[in-house]
């Protein structure tokens, strides 16, 4: 029996912790038009108010751990590449024509 398909919070939480941000960018603003069409002439319940804020919150806090992982990453680089030997102008060719 197949899974039944994921809800669209979900699929954000999935896309934001596999580091796939330009899908979830697109998934929050699937989120976002549903949001306004379920506005139209009604206001939302708390509860649901409370939820879409949860995962804002936790899509933001994993968006900042991961800019500091990646820029831990670079200045770990950074600091590797001092202690590389100077290329010669021959090694830092990438191709000859």
């Amino acid at each position: 029996m197949a899974d039944p398909p994921k809800s669209l919070e979900d699929r954000i939480r999935d896309a934001v912790a596999s580091g796939e941000f330009v899908k979830a960018k697109a998934l929050w603003v699937e989120l976002g038009d549903r949001l306004r069409r379920e506005l139209n002439g009604r206001p939302l319940p708390a509860a649901r108010l409370r939820q879409t804020h949860e995962l804002l919150a936790w899509c933001r806090t994993m968006a900042v751990i991961d800019r500091t992982r990646c820029q831990q990453r670079l200045n770990q680089l950074a600091v590797s590449s001092r202690y590389l030997a100077p290329l010669s102008p021959r090694q830092r060719l990438l191709a000859r024509f």
